[in-house]
């Protein structure tokens, strides 16, 4: 089936989890506020509601960029009102964390929310800090020729998934293709469909 686990292409022939503003009809979508488009004050009213929310599968990208404005406190702010509304709805969230992991896990700890990383493309050692908190991790196309990445994914402690992102030229499945050479493992495709499924509840 081949899952694309965050992608801003609407067109997508696969199974993938879209990032948009609005639903996207007969998709999966994920109802995007990603840090670079807050604004520079706080406003709670520009949260979202819950029940525009229930269009969505999920809620994301949000999250912390320290490479970006607004300043990080404003960043914080939206950030925790956001995790709320999807603790409040039951969905899952879609992370955008750059140079902010520290901040980041401390956000989440007042919440039973699943999450998704996205774009991952870190250390090792990050990796398996994201799986020992039951964070899925989607990596980001360039990750998959990362061999001590890639290495890791036979004795995976956590679920993970592979994205074209903002990228409409790229094929999923010649993603996960490339992954499986790096790697060494074989079936990467139906392992990620069910952590897909998984992520989602369907």
């Amino acid at each position: 089936m081949a899952s694309d686990f965050h992608t801003h292409n609407q067109d997508s022939e696969y199974r993938a989890l879209i990032s948009s503003k609005f639903p996207v009809p007969g998709k999966f979508t994920s109802l995007s506020f990603h840090p670079w488009e807050l604004p520079d004050t706080y406003d709670e009213n520009k949260i979202f509601s819950p029940e525009y929310l229930q269009n969505f599968a999920a809620l994301g990208e949000i999250g912390l960029d320290k490479l970006h404005s607004p300043a990080l406190e404003i960043q914080q702010k939206y950030f925790h009102a956001l995790l709320s509304l999807a603790s409040d709805c039951n969905k899952p969230v879609v992370i955008h964390c750059v140079r902010s992991f520290q901040e980041f896990f401390a956000a989440l700890k007042p919440f039973d929310l699943k999450v998704l990383f996205h774009g991952f493309r870190s250390s090792a050692e990050m990796l398996d800090e994201l799986w020992k908190r039951n964070i899925t991790v989607s990596f980001h196309y360039r990750a998959t020729s990362d061999l001590r990445l890639m290495k890791k994914l036979a004795s995976a402690s956590g679920k993970f998934g592979f994205e074209s992102d903002d990228d409409t030229f790229l094929d999923i499945r010649e993603i996960i293709s490339g992954a499986e050479k790096t790697s060494g493992m074989k079936n990467l495709e139906r392992l990620t469909d069910q952590f897909f499924a998984d992520f989602l509840e369907i």
